[in-house]
C-alpha cells in the first residue's frame, strides 16, 4: 500500500509540472534593453540620476565620478527619452530611437539637448514629461537625421559638428584636471560661444525647438557687449526717415561703425553706456545727442530728444529670404501724408507671396473697419543690394529691414520721407501669465513730433481665458500711481490686442503689436484728441 501512494503522489506532481489540462504556465523570459552613455556638459556630471522613460518601461541609474551610466530597463519598447540634471541645475536631455537592439548608447549632454529640442519642435521638458504617442512617433530615423542637420547647420562656424554623433559617438568627459576627447572639446566650444554671446542653453534650444532657422540663431550667438547682452558683434541696419544704412557693431569696443553700400567705413560712432540701465546707451554723431535702446534680441531705438524727428531703428542684418517673409502681416505705423500735414498713427494689413509680391492690402481706421487696396497699388517687395529689401509701389519705394527672432517670427521695419512702419507677421499670441512682470523704457510720439519719455512698470493681475481678456497695473519710475488698464487679446486681429479707454481718461483707447519676443512693443492710439505712436523696449 505504501508504494502505490507513492506512484499516485508521483504521478500528481509530474502532471501538474506539465500543466494539467493542457495550459502552459512557464514564465515568458525578460528582455533587458541597456542604454549606455556618458553625461558631460564639458566637465563630467559625476553622482546625478538619469532617468530614461520609453514607450513601454522605464529606469533610471546613477552616474560614475566620470559621467559614465548604464540603466537596465526590463521589457522595454523604443524609441525612449532621458533626462539628468546638471550642478547648476540644467537640465538636459537625450533619446533612443525605435529598434530592437539589446544595448544602445545615449549621451546626455548640451549638444544632445540641442537634438532633442529640434525632434521635439518645442519643449524638451514637456516631450520628456508627456512623452505620449505623439512624442514617440515623432522618433523615427528620418526625423532624427533632420533634427541632427538642423543642429548642424544652426551651430556651423561655431561648433562644427560634422563628422560627428552627438548621441551615440564617444565620449570620454573631463574629470579633475584630466582632458576628455574630441566630443567633449566641442562641448566646451559650445559652453564658451553661450558665455561670450549672453545666451543661455535653454534660450538655445528654445530657438532650435521654434525652428527658428540658422539666421536668428547666429545672430544670437554673437560676441555680446559686457554692458549689454542684447547688443552683439555684427552687421545691423540703421532705418529711419534717412534711408538705410549698413553698420557693423565691435562689443568689446562699444563702437558702431557705418559703411556705405560697397562695405567700406564712413564714420564711426562711440556707444556710452548709461550709469546703472543696462542696455541703454548715448550717443553722439554729427553735433546730436541721441538716446539708444537696445532690446534682447538686437533690435534698438535711436531718438534725439532734441530734435523733433521720428525714431530709426537699428536691425541685426540677417540673411533672409523673400519667402522668409511670406504671409499674412500686421503694421502698425507713423505717417504723414505731406511735409505740411502732421504725422498719425495707422494700421494696415498686408498679405505678401512668396515671390515678393502683395496679394491684399488694407487700410484700417477704428477697430474694425478696413478698406481694401486696390489691385494696381498693391507693392512688390525686392532685395535690395545695401541689405535688407524695398517695398515699391505707385509711388515709390521704402527701405525695408527684416528680422527674424528665436521665436521663428518674423518683424520688419518699414522706413520712408514720411513716416515709419512697424510690422509682424499675423499670428495668435497666448494670454499672459498671472503675476508676470515686466519692467520697460517707453518712448511716445505725437504728431507734431514731441515727444515723451519714461520708464514703465507693468505686472499681470488676472486673466479671463475665455473672454481672452487680461488687466494688468502700469506705474512709471518716480511716481506711485498705479493706471489700471485692461486689454483683450488677438483683438481686431491675431497677433493685436485692443484696449477700450478708461472711464478716468487715463489709458486712451489703444491697439498694440509685440515683434514676437523681440523685447519690442508698437501701440497707436484711437483717441483722436490725443493720438500718439509708442515704441516700447524691453529692459533687461
Amino acid at each position: 500500500m505504501k508504494s502505490r501512494l507513492l506512484l499516485t503522489g508521483l504521478a500528481a506532481v509530474v502532471v501538474s509540472a506539465c500543466g494539467g489540462g493542457g495550459g502552459d504556465s512557464t514564465p515568458a523570459p525578460t528582455v533587458t534593453t541597456k542604454v549606455s552613455g556618458t553625461a558631460a556638459t564639458g566637465a563630467a556630471m559625476g553622482n546625478v540620476t538619469v532617468q530614461a522613460k520609453c514607450a513601454s518601461g522605464s529606469g533610471s541609474a546613477t552616474t560614475a565620478a566620470d559621467g559614465t551610466f548604464t540603466i537596465n530597463i526590463p521589457d522595454a519598447k523604443r524609441p525612449c527619452v532621458l533626462s539628468a540634471t546638471a550642478a547648476d541645475g540644467t537640465v538636459l536631455h537625450s533619446i533612443v530611437e525605435a529598434g530592437s537592439d539589446a544595448s544602445v548608447t545615449a549621451n546626455i549632454t548640451p549638444l544632445t539637448e540641442l537634438i532633442t529640442a529640434a525632434l521635439a519642435q518645442g519643449s524638451t521638458k514637456t516631450f520628456f514629461d508627456q512623452f505620449d504617442a505623439g512624442a514617440q512617433a515623432r522618433l523615427t530615423p528620418a526625423n532624427l537625421t533632420t533634427a541632427q542637420s538642423n543642429v548642424r547647420l544652426a551651430l556651423a562656424g561655431t561648433v562644427e559638428l560634422l563628422g560627428f554623433d552627438p548621441l551615440k559617438d564617444q565620449l570620454v568627459a573631463a574629470t579633475n584636471g584630466s582632458a576628455g576627447n574630441a566630443m567633449d572639446r566641442l562641448l566646451d566650444k559650445l559652453a564658451d560661444r553661450l558665455a561670450a554671446s549672453k545666451t543661455s542653453l535653454a534660450e538655445l534650444a528654445a530657438a532650435i525647438g521654434n525652428n527658428a532657422g540658422a539666421a536668428a540663431i547666429q545672430t544670437v550667438l554673437q560676441t555680446a557687449s559686457q554692458t549689454c547682452g542684447g547688443m552683439r558683434n555684427g552687421s545691423y541696419l540703421l532705418i529711419g526717415q534717412n534711408g538705410l544704412q549698413q553698420s557693423f557693431f565691435d562689443a568689446s569696443a562699444s563702437v558702431l561703425s557705418m559703411k556705405n553700400a560697397e562695405g567700406a567705413v564712413v564714420g564711426q560712432v562711440g556707444f556710452t553706456a548709461v550709469p546703472e540701465q543696462n542696455c541703454r546707451f548715448t550717443v553722439s554723431a554729427n553735433g546730436t545727442l541721441s538716446d539708444v535702446a537696445v532690446s534682447s534680441s538686437g533690435i534698438a531705438l535711436v531718438h534725439s530728444p532734441s530734435a523733433q524727428s521720428l525714431p530709426s531703428m537699428i536691425v541685426p542684418m540677417q540673411s533672409l529670404e523673400l519667402s522668409d517673409l511670406a504671409g499674412k502681416w500686421n503694421a502698425l505705423g507713423f505717417e504723414r501724408d505731406d511735409a505740411t500735414a502732421p504725422y498719425k498713427p495707422t494700421r494696415v494689413t498686408f498679405t505678401l507671396g512668396t515671390d515678393g509680391k502683395l496679394t491684399a492690402g488694407a487700410d484700417c481706421t477704428g477697430v474694425n473697419t478696413c478698406t481694401n487696396w486696390p489691385v494696381s497699388d498693391l507693392p512688390v517687395v525686392t532685395a535690395n543690394s545695401a541689405g535688407g529689401f524695398l517695398m515699391t509701389d505707385t509711388g515709390g519705394s521704402s527701405y525695408v529691414a527684416a528680422f527674424k527672432g528665436t521665436d521663428g517670427q518674423v518683424s520688419a521695419v518699414i522706413a520712408y520721407a514720411d513716416g515709419i512702419v512697424i510690422a509682424t507677421k499675423e499670428v495668435a499670441r497666448p494670454l499672459p501669465v498671472v503675476g508676470t512682470r515686466n519692467s520697460f523704457w517707453d518712448y511716445t510720439f505725437f504728431g507734431n513730433l514731441s515727444f515723451q519719455g519714461t520708464i514703465a512698470t507693468t505686472e499681470i493681475k488676472t486673466v479671463d481665458a475665455q473672454a481672452g481678456t487680461y488687466t494688468r497695473d502700469r506705474t512709471e519710475a518716480g511716481s506711485q500711481t498705479v493706471r489700471k488698464d485692461s486689454w483683450k487679446q488677438n483683438s481686431p486681429a491675431n497677433g493685436l490686442r485692443y484696449r477700450a479707454a478708461s472711464q478716468d481718461s487715463t489709458a486712451r483707447e489703444s491697439i498694440a503689436m509685440l515683434l514676437g519676443n523681440t523685447g519690442v512693443g508698437v501701440v497707436i492710439s484711437l483717441d483722436a484728441t490725443s493720438l500718439f505712436y509708442d515704441i516700447s523696449v524691453n529692459r533687461p
